[in-house]
């Protein structure tokens, strides 16, 4: 018995084809899904970005004379030195002259525009500084001290101070000075003031 060969078809697959396609057709829809997140991603950040932003750099241009026009939050010395020049004459050329006032007395922004004021206004009055509540983060603008906690705050002894740094030991520079009243708030000014400190 002779076998015949089976005719080959010479036609493409067409459930291959169709794969094929269908394979396609899914990659086609994803990029565009992925082209139009990206154009909506762009027009939403032109939409987001302030106006001048980039001509300069990559910050708004306009920023700059912004910040530099609003007040300042800390009150510079030169500021306080203009009408307090008993104090800038006490302070030169001592230790505590590189002290900012605000250490020791608070920001005193209130207390700056008052005085402008009244330089103006010569009517229109300063109020006194209060005293300090023995609070670092007081909310007061302005106060005295003379509380020997403010000048432990930087000449408490600590590990890593500088060795130059004038440091003590409270107990014992207390007792070989001599202090009078040891235990009182006030005991590091039997001897040392707060703009001079040299005894």
């Amino acid at each position: 018995m002779v076998q015949t060969p089976e005719p080959t078809s010479s036609a493409p697959d067409t459930a291959q084809s169709f794969s094929l396609w269908r394979d396609a057709r899914h990659l086609f829809i994803l990029g565009i899904i992925l082209a139009g997140v990206g154009y909506a991603g762009i027009q939403v950040r032109q939409m987001m970005l302030p106006e001048g932003f980039g001509t300069e750099g990559p910050y708004r241009a306009a920023a700059i004379d912004e910040i530099k026009a609003r007040p300042s939050l800390l009150v510079a010395d030169t500021t306080c030195l203009e009408c307090h020049t008993d104090v800038k004459d006490e302070r030169e050329g001592t230790l505590h002259e590189a002290v900012a006032c605000m250490h020791c007395h608070g920001f005193g922004r209130e207390h700056v525009e008052l005085a402008r004021a009244a330089a103006e206004d010569p009517s229109k009055e300063i109020p006194a500084a209060q005293e300090w509540d023995g609070d670092f983060f007081t909310k007061i603008d302005l106060f005295t001290t003379e509380d020997r906690r403010t000048c432990l705050a930087c000449h408490e002894q600590a590990i890593g101070m500088p060795a130059d740094f004038k440091k003590i030991d409270v107990a014992f520079h207390l007792e070989d000075m001599g202090a009078e009243e040891p235990k009182s708030p006030n005991v590091c000014f039997e001897c040392h003031g707060g703009h001079d400190t040299a005894p």
